[in-house]
């Protein structure tokens, strides 16, 4: 008999449809339960493509005994973090707070009202590893809340107050050069100038870090600066993270060397990454960095978009019973049996095979040389065929409007340096998309049915407008301003400035309000805001944008202060913020102008002679384009 999950439209939350747990969705109707029965709530989140969510699930949650205890004495709560970002932030600053971790599968147990009290991730369902079973922390809450409710209702309370308390703190200050040159130096201090990538295992991509540093590398170069960019770019491409048979990049790598990852992919890591490598193909001209990029939109096409428009969110990293990257593996004899001696050994002396720490059989492949030989191409393409034979990882088709939004300007990226046409009709059609469906009287959605967060209205806005700078098409400018108009209408903090995550209220810390500014690593809100908002006013020459672009980075000046690692997207606004937008409006020059790399550069179709660049406050005209390039 399934419980009431089988009717929800989240997939992970329909996942869990069969399980013993009388699971509720966040929901009124749980929590009016939870009051009225006086029960405290487990709250569980987590996401489809999570491997430690579905381990937990199979241990714990498919088990009757501990579905029994579960339903006796709690009223349990899914939460589909990909679906509601606002309830995972919230209970993610509460857990990182209690225990100095957070991530999934995220564990909650809050009051009746909401509120929580105790937290933590992953749970063995009986003690080990040092850390309490699963079963034993329910049989012991379960006796607390009856023996010592006062005490964790006062916990609950303080907890509350704390984050409270935080969520209006005020972090205003002045913004310089000072503060830029702050944020690159614990940037650079921070990178693996060994292996690659930001501090030490688990490493992530941190695509807006790299970004940042090549827009730095541009206007200051210098060799630690091309190092910082050349080692990380290099070992992300070459090492396991990236799937070379068919492209895309996984979530995380395991290890210091990129070499085991975790096998899922998300759309926005992706997204960022092929703004990232197409930048750097543009700017260092490797051939590296264009596979990368190609495999990227390769994937995309293949397993991750809609014929209709719009890309799907995730692809599990688990096959069968908790198999995972079991799709993604081979072993050494698997090759053998595949590859002929001659191809075995091009394939050997260009590629490794990195074993799996609890499987040493298996293997994940990764790229020993820089260099390719087309002979490697019927060899790739054998591995990959014999591979799709496999049970394939769970695709989350589920479309979002800011993953999607991510997306587009990637693609708009990619498009300025590949002339891809079929990647221009796909972002096209992604965004027609979104406004038609997730777009409705003046209001976005998240997904259907799921009303739309700051970070929907601020990505569709600098994606609207990525577009329109590709295409010219002024429909795209004007959705792009009434969105982001809309966007300062509803998250907008006139008091302290800065965007709120969510216009949303509702139970427990749904009831705090939160501007989020760390790059988690996707980027965040408030950073990618200032740089769509000094576009805007530039293009526009409406000054309200320039001054709300002003007032956000002002917002967390004194935070990213203290913490120069929290947001590396926010210092790409400040450096826009600090050197001014480059306009460059043309008609003979159009497309050389487009693909012109420079930071900061926004191109506009205008009826005028040569060019006029405006950096700034100041313009001056120009013949031809060779003039500005000399």
């Amino acid at each position: 008999m399934p419980n009431r999950l089988i009717n929800s439209k989240s997939p992970y939350l329909r996942k869990s449809a069969h399980q013993p747990v009388d699971w509720y969705e966040w929901s009124e109707e749980a929590f009016e339960k939870a009051k009225k029965e006086d029960k405290p709530i487990l709250l569980s989140i987590g996401g489809v493509w999570c491997h430690w969510c579905h381990v937990m699930a199979k241990e714990s949650f498919e088990n009757l005994e501990m579905a029994r205890i579960i339903n006796e004495n709690f009223i349990p709560i899914k939460v589909d973090r990909d679906e509601r970002p606002d309830i995972d932030r919230r209970y993610q600053e509460v857990v990182h707070a209690l225990t100095g971790t957070g991530g999934w599968p995220l564990t909650v147990f809050l009051t009746p009202d909401g509120k929580a009290f105790f937290g933590g991730t992953y749970f063995p369902p009986e003690d080990r590893w040092g850390r309490p079973g699963f079963k034993s922390l329910l049989l012991r809450i379960a006796q607390l809340w009856k023996e010592e409710k006062d005490r964790i209702l006062k916990s609950a309370e303080s907890i509350f107050d704390s984050l409270y308390n935080y969520s209006r703190q005020n972090f205003k200050d002045f913004v310089d050069e000072d503060l830029l040159e702050r944020g690159i130096s614990a940037l650079l201090t921070n990178i693996d100038y060994q292996r690659g990538g930001i501090g030490q295992a688990p490493k992530f991509h941190h695509a807006k870090a790299f970004e940042l540093l090549i827009y730095h590398n541009y206007f200051e170069p210098s060799p630690l600066l091309q190092r910082a960019i050349s080692i990380s770019l290099d070992a992300m491409a070459k090492g396991g993270i990236y799937d070379h048979l068919l492209g895309g990049f996984f979530r995380y790598s395991t290890d210091e060397s990129w070499y085991i990852p975790h096998f899922e992919k998300m759309l926005y890591d992706n997204a960022e990454l092929l703004s990232l490598y197409s930048i750097a193909y543009k700017v260092y001209g490797k051939d590296l960095y264009r596979r990368t990029a190609q495999g990227i939109i390769n994937y995309y096409k293949q397993y991750g978009y809609n014929q209709e428009g719009g890309f799907y969110a995730s692809q599990d990293a688990d096959i069968g019973d908790l198999d995972e990257g079991g799709y993604y593996t081979f072993t050494q004899e698997e090759i053998e049996k595949l590859l002929t001696k001659e191809e075995k050994s091009l394939f050997d002396s260009y590629f490794g095979l990195a074993p799996m720490p609890y499987e040493p059989h298996r293997g994940v492949i990764y790229l020993k040389k820089e260099e390719w030989d087309e002979r490697l191409e019927p060899i790739m393409e054998k591995l990959l065929e014999y591979r799709e034979k496999r049970e394939k990882p769970y695709i989350d088709k589920s479309i979002y409007t800011n993953w999607n939004s991510l997306m587009v300007s990637a693609l708009c990226d990619y498009v300025k340096v590949f002339k891809d046409e079929e990647a221009e009709k796909m972002a096209e059609k992604t965004l027609q998309r979104l406004l038609r469906e997730n777009y409705k009287e003046g209001k976005l959605y998240h997904k259907e049915g799921v009303e739309g967060f700051s970070e929907d209205y601020i990505f569709l806005s600098q994606a609207l407008l990525s577009f329109f700078e590709i295409s010219q098409k002024e429909e795209y400018l004007r959705a792009s301003l009434q969105i982001m108009k809309r966007a300062i209408e509803l998250f907008w903090d006139p008091q302290d400035w800065g965007f709120y995550d969510s216009s949303l209220e509702g139970e427990g810390l749904l009831k705090i309000r939160l501007k989020s500014l760390q790059d988690t690593p996707t980027q965040s809100a408030n950073s990618s805001v200032v740089y769509t908002l000094l576009l805007l006013g530039s293009i526009t020459g409406e000054g309200e944008f320039l001054s709300y672009a002003e007032k956000t980075l002002q917002a967390f000046a004194r935070f990213v202060r203290e913490v120069p690692l929290a947001s590396p997207s926010y210092f790409i606004g400040l450096y826009a913020y600090l050197r001014g937008i480059y306009k460059m409006e043309t008609r003979d020059f159009f497309k050389p102008a487009l693909e012109l790399f420079r930071p900061f550069k926004f191109v506009v179709y205008a009826p005028v002679e040569g060019l006029v660049v405006c950096e700034g406050q100041s313009c001056k005209k120009f013949e031809s384009l060779n003039e500005i390039l000399t």
